[in-house]
């Protein structure tokens, strides 16, 4: 679970977003608003979270038929004033940009390997093109290098990645 002043998202275990929303008092947030529905997540046996609303963040813990709630969610403001804006999104770490153009060349390589398994003739392979997703995802990849701090050599090595 990721959450900021904007909205937030849940991912799965392996990486994948299964929802995302924007508070309701997050006007001026990026892309279009998508109102929050409940989420209630298991974590394991023992320990439960549920998202209610941006004030409404429970943390449960279940132990010998007992269970303890910790309300940890709270109303942020966001004041828009032309003289400030929304703070800007945290830039990403060089590291990072690696591991996403990694997991972008991975899901080439496992999309190619699904192509092979389908057509297994040669004459094929070239006329498979990548999916639309992964496509889009390496472009804006390239463009989080562009606007991020980040060294020339880098960016280079993340063009070369998914490419």
């Amino acid at each position: 679970i990721h959450m900021n002043i904007h909205g937030g998202q849940y991912l799965d275990q392996a990486g994948n977003r299964v929802r995302t929303w924007t508070w309701p008092n997050a006007r001026a947030s990026p892309g279009p608003p998508v109102p929050l529905s409940p989420i209630f997540i298991s974590l394991n046996r023992h320990v439960g979270v549920r998202i209610l609303g941006q004030d409404k963040i429970a943390v449960s813990f279940l132990a010998m038929g007992q269970q303890a709630k910790f309300n940890v969610g709270t109303r942020v403001e966001v004041l828009l004033r032309s003289t400030s804006p929304l703070p800007p999104r945290a830039p990403l770490a060089e590291e990072q940009l690696l591991l996403l153009a990694f997991r972008i060349r991975i899901r080439q390589l496992f999309d190619k390997l699904r192509g092979c398994l389908t057509f297994p003739s040669n004459e094929q392979w070239d006329k498979i093109s990548p999916p639309a997703y992964l496509s889009s995802q390496a472009l804006k990849i390239t463009e989080l290098c562009k606007t991020s701090d980040v060294r020339e050599e880098v960016h280079s090595l993340v063009r070369a990645i998914i490419n």
